[in-house]
C-alpha cells in the first residue's frame, strides 16, 4: 500500500511553489481540519492526510491545495469517488490496454469539474483544487495528479460489483453513474435514508452497494433502488434482517411480517411503490420503489450471487 507520508511532490512547478511543509492530519486531527467532514473519511477506513499548498508566483492570493487521503486499501479509494461520478474523466497515466467497461459502474479513475481534481491512485485518494481556475491552472492542476498517480498501480474494482448483472432480455438497466460502495449506515443515508438509526448493522466489517435501476421498456422515468450488503457471516447478515424488517415495516404492512420469520425473500407492497428482500449466504439484497412485486423478483436476480 501506498503512504501519503512518503510522497515527493516538487519544491514549484509551472510558476507554482510550496509555501512550505506539508501538513500531516491524522484519525484524532481530521476533524479540526474537516469541520463537519471527517466522517465521511472515517467512514471510508481513513489512516492519514497529507496536505500541500502551492503558491502562485504571479498571484500571491491564488492558491493550489493538495490533499492526499491515505486509506487501508484501494477498495475506499474508489468508494469516495463513486459517491459523485459527475465531472470530467481525465487520464493521470497511460493504460497500457484498454481497461474492461464495467457493465454496472464507471470506470474512471479521475474527474475534474470547476478546479477540482478528485482522483484515487490504489489507497491514495487525491482532491487538488485550485481557489481560481484558468485552463492554465487546469494543466498545472491536471500535471500535479500525474506526478502522484505514477506512484501508483493500475486500478481495480471492488469484488463485490461482480454480484450486480445485467440480463439478456431484461427490461431493466442499471444506472451506472448511481452505483456507490460503503460500509457505513451514514453514507448510506447520504445516498437513501432509511433511518437515523443503523438498522441494517453495517459496519467496517460490512461491503455494501447502493444503486438504481430504470425500466426502458415501459418509459416510467422512476428509479428502483438496491442494496446489497456482504456481512462477515450468514448469522450476521439474518441477525441485520431481523431487525430491519420491524423497524422498517410499517404497522399496516407488519401483519405479513412477523420479526423472527425464517422467511428470507419476500416482496410487499408499502406507500412508495413494492420492496422486499432476499438472504442468501452472508449476501442480504434490498429493493425499494418497485412498481410491482414482479419487478422486486427480477431484481433480485440481477443482484444474486446466481
Amino acid at each position: 500500500m501506498l503512504k501519503a507520508d512518503s510522497l515527493k511532490l516538487p519544491e514549484t512547478i509551472d510558476g507554482w511553489t510550496l509555501s512550505g511543509p506539508p501538513q500531516k492530519i491524522t484519525r484524532e486531527t481530521i476533524f479540526d481540519y474537516i469541520d463537519g467532514g471527517g466522517e465521511l473519511y472515517l467512514a471510508y477506513k481513513f489512516n492519514q492526510l497529507m496536505v500541500w499548498k502551492y503558491q502562485s508566483e504571479k498571484d500571491s492570493e491564488n492558491e493550489i491545495v493538495v490533499e492526499v487521503y491515505e486509506m487501508q486499501n484501494p477498495q475506499e479509494t474508489f468508494g469516495l469517488l463513486s459517491l459523485d461520478w459527475t465531472g470530467e474523466p481525465v487520464a493521470l497515466k497511460p493504460e497500457p490496454e484498454t481497461p474492461p467497461e464495467s457493465p454496472v459502474s464507471p470506470t474512471f479513475t479521475a474527474l475534474y469539474g470547476d478546479g477540482l481534481l478528485r482522483a484515487r491512485v490504489d489507497n491514495l485518494y487525491l482532491r487538488i483544487l485550485a481557489s481560481r481556475e484558468t485552463p492554465i491552472i487546469k494543466e498545472t492542476i491536471l500535471n500535479l495528479g500525474k506526478i502522484i498517480a505514477t506512484e501508483g498501480s493500475h486500478s481495480t474494482l471492488p469484488d463485490i460489483l461482480a454480484v450486480l448483472k445485467s440480463k439478456v432480455g431484461s427490461s431493466w438497466q442499471i444506472k451506472k453513474e448511481r452505483t456507490s460502495y460503503f460500509h457505513s449506515y451514514l453514507i448510506l443515508n447520504s445516498l437513501y435514508y432509511l433511518s437515523h438509526e443503523n438498522i441494517l448493522h453495517l459496519g467496517p466489517d460490512c461491503e455494501a452497494i447502493y444503486t438504481e435501476w430504470e425500466n426502458k421498456k415501459t418509459g416510467n422515468k422512476k428509479s428502483v433502488r438496491m442494496i446489497i450488503i456482504k456481512y462477515p457471516s450468514h448469522q450476521a447478515a439474518s441477525q441485520a434482517l431481523d431487525e430491519f424488517k420491524p423497524a422498517y415495516v410499517p404497522e399496516k404492512a407488519a401483519a405479513e411480517v412477523k420479526p423472527s420469520s425464517p422467511e428470507v425473500e419476500k416482496a410487499l407492497p408499502l406507500e412508495d411503490g413494492w420492496a422486499g428482500w432476499k438472504l442468501d449466504g452472508n449476501f442480504l439484497t434490498l429493493v425499494f420503489e418497485a412498481p410491482d412485486e414482479s419487478a422486486v423478483e427480477e431484481l433480485f436476480s440481477l443482484g444474486s450471487l446466481k
